[in-house]
């Protein structure tokens, strides 16, 4: 017996399958990149998470192996220093906990200044150097601080104990004035203490010419 006519096929039971199978092929990218799309979210979470944690480690420690750096603010009224606290540049030149200190009102040979006594040459900076360090001894070093000078160094007035270093430098004469202690000065030179003993060049004309002596070697070469 033959089906009634109409004008629709009937479709067969087998096909129906066969859709469901073709509409899985066409979803299956768009599947695909949902997944890609969750799995990049997670990694994105996952390297998010380990910055916030191991970064603030990593920059802590960082920040505790830099040295601190010196405060060019407001400049301290008074420093105390000892021991390894306590470091001597020079014989006018020193340094309490880190900061960088000129003692005022006077002035010592440099480092590398080359003073005559009985017609010899003697280090007479070095010379200078070694008396501030046995005016300090094992003393605490106590500075009052008066201003900077042009090269940022606290300018101040010290003391080893109740010893008054600037003034028993030049008292010693192994410095010499540079605006204060004059009166000390005329004492030493005339009883011959110290760098007056010998003859020795200012300290500050023995910079102008050894600057400019620096200055005509670096235009020669």
């Amino acid at each position: 017996m033959k089906p009634p006519a109409s004008g629709r096929r009937p479709h067969s039971y087998r096909q129906q399958p066969q859709r469901r199978r073709n509409r899985r092929r066409h979803r299956a990218p768009y599947s695909f990149l949902r997944r890609s799309g969750i799995a990049a979210a997670l990694l994105l979470f996952g390297i998010y998470a380990a910055m916030q944690y191991f970064m603030p480690q990593r920059m802590e420690a960082a920040l505790s192996n830099t040295p601190p750096r010196q405060s060019n603010g407001a400049t301290p009224t008074q420093l105390s220093g000892r021991g390894s606290s306590l470091y001597i540049y020079d014989g006018d030149t020193i340094a309490i906990q880190g900061q960088r200190i000129r003692l005022k009102g006077m002035d010592t040979p440099e480092t590398q200044q080359i003073c005559q006594l009985g017609g010899k040459d003697y280090a007479c900076g070095r010379a200078a150097t070694n008396e501030l360090r046995k005016l300090i001894g094992n003393q605490t070093v106590t500075c009052t601080a008066d201003g900077r000078d042009r090269y940022d160094r606290i300018l101040a007035f010290c003391k080893a104990g109740e010893t008054d270093l600037n003034r028993t430098l030049v008292e010693q004469g192994w410095a010499v004035s540079y605006g204060l202690y004059q009166r000390e000065e005329a004492d030493a030179r005339k009883n011959k203490r110290g760098l007056w003993a010998g003859d020795f060049e200012k300290p500050g004309k023995w910079r102008q010419i050894n600057q400019s002596r620096t200055n005509d070697r670096n235009r020669s070469n």
